[in-house]
């Protein structure tokens, strides 16, 4: 099976690998400079003799030794034209090697960056995994856990009344029977947030517009939905982010923006999932909030909305201004659950 230890000892084998080659051009490298300048030595000397016979008076072998025979400067013209092309040659070796040695500097670069991404990446999943535990722990303990200790009570109560009081009895298996009730619906509910069953029935777009129907009747809030014609061969995956990312952009601008209207566009283009929230409340200093995403601003939501969409190869970028709302504009490459990996 491969696993993440492959890939990163891939990674290790692919940038070792190309260290390798980028030591190897630079030594070739070294070599084509030494050359080069050797060419350049040789045609300045060349020029300096051709220079040396043209002003002299007495163009024959004398200049240089009383036996030599008569030297023409075409001789020397000659070697001067195949030293220069030959460094010509030797000059778009150099560059050549240079942009080899450069291309492969941006891949050995890519990899490392890929490196590092896919440590994070591995790091991003555990903290939403555990922030996702956390809440689910968080619901289980504030309102589950203290109910049911609450009927174990009552049922003691009961078993010392049942004797004694009967009518107490009854009323108290009364209010059980209600706290249980209570209980159930409580459990659907964090069963239906862990996996809303109806993305897979009736689609995103309808589990969307349920959801803003229940904030709606909630909370003081008027949420304005306009989607484009659903698509349905997308990864369930992508479904399920997108509503989180809905859900936590809506809880966000009710608890901590105190907006009273909500616009939510979804648009189905051929490439991408586009999404776009917009409020009009509170909002914040985007420009100071763009790194550092606090609790105070972002509530249990943005942050948590970034790594989501990071995971799906998206894009989310936050406008935002104070006392004039928040918009998110996210984008989301689409992946066809057929026929597509």
């Amino acid at each position: 099976m491969y696993t993440r230890k492959n890939k990163a000892d891939n990674l290790e084998s692919l940038v070792e690998l190309i260290n390798n080659m980028i030591e190897e051009h630079e030594a070739k490298l070294s070599d084509t400079i030494q050359k080069k300048s050797d060419y350049i030595s040789a045609i300045k000397e060349t020029e300096a003799i051709i220079y040396t016979l043209s002003h002299s008076k007495e163009k024959n072998a004398n200049l240089f030794s009383p036996n030599s025979r008569e030297i023409c400067t075409s001789d020397y013209e000659e070697q001067l034209q195949i030293t220069k092309e030959k460094l010509i040659n030797i000059e778009s070796q150099e560059q050549t090697i240079s942009e080899k040695i450069m291309g492969l500097k941006e891949i050995k670069e890519a990899l490392l960056v890929q490196k590092t991404q896919d440590l994070n990446l591995g790091h991003n999943i555990l903290e939403l995994q555990e922030q996702d535990r956390q809440r689910i722990a968080r619901d289980l303990h504030d309102s589950i856990v203290q109910n049911l200790t609450s009927i174990v009570h009552k049922c003691e109560l009961c078993l010392k009344l049942v004797d004694m009081d009967p009518v107490r009895t009854k009323l108290e298996l009364s209010t059980m029977s209600n706290t249980v009730k209570s209980v159930i619906n409580e459990i659907r509910e964090i069963i239906y947030n862990l996996k809303p069953m109806s993305l897979d029935d009736l689609g995103l777009v309808t589990t969307i517009e349920r959801y803003t129907e229940q904030l709606m009747m909630n909370h003081d809030i008027q949420i304005q939905l306009d989607c484009s014609k659903e698509r349905y061969d997308i990864l369930p995956v992508i479904k399920l982010s997108i509503y989180r990312i809905i859900q936590e952009a809506c809880n966000n601008a009710i608890k901590h923006a105190e907006a009273k209207t909500i616009d939510i566009k979804l648009i189905y283009d051929e490439k991408n999932l586009n999404l776009s929230i917009a409020d009009d409340g509170k909002g914040f200093d985007a420009e100071c909030k763009r790194d550092s995403l606090t609790s105070e601003h972002s509530g249990y939501g943005l942050c948590n909305m970034k790594e989501r969409v990071y995971l799906l190869s998206g894009t989310l970028k936050i406008e935002s201004t104070k006392n004039k709302g928040t918009i998110l504009t996210i984008t989301i490459p689409i992946m066809k659950s057929e026929g597509e990996k």
